[in-house]
């Protein structure tokens, strides 16, 4: 949504039928949209869903304008981006900075990003490696995952 350019290692259709241990969803606008309209991500969202090993992350719009999208968030706590609440079939963890339920981590924005980050190291890794992540990074440790 800036203007910040990417550069995929792959296309989607080179690994649509990859298993990952999480699939991460940027947020930002049209980008949201874009994500939500591929048939291949949808797809790939939907498998990794069904998985109990797997994580389904989103942050900014992502989270109401993907997941919820295609209804991925049913019977599930998120937050989003404070201008898409309203597009999440569950309001009550909407203010919340980040919320886990399950397997599925969702954050509201950019202000939020270091604190997703560090949630997702410490559900995949435990909470020793998303220590030893933050440190040389000198996180305050009001940003620190509880």
């Amino acid at each position: 949504s800036r203007g910040i350019v990417l550069v995929a290692d792959k296309l989607m259709t080179e690994c649509a039928d990859d298993q990952f241990d999480a699939v991460v969803l940027p947020g930002g606008m049209p980008g949201a949209e874009r994500l939500r309209d591929s048939v291949a991500l949808t797809e790939m969202l939907k498998r990794q869903a069904r998985r109990e090993d797997a994580v389904t992350a989103a942050i900014c719009a992502s989270p109401a304008v993907v997941l919820a999208g295609h209804n991925l968030l049913e019977g599930k706590q998120a937050t989003c981006h404070p201008g898409f609440v309203d597009k999440l079939p569950d309001q009550s963890s909407a203010e919340s900075r980040v919320v886990i339920d399950g397997n599925t981590v969702t954050s509201r924005g950019p202000g939020t990003a270091l604190e997703f980050s560090l949630q997702l190291v410490e559900h995949l890794f435990g909470k020793a490696k998303m220590h030893q992540v933050a440190a040389p990074m000198v996180v305050h440790s009001s940003a620190m995952p509880e």
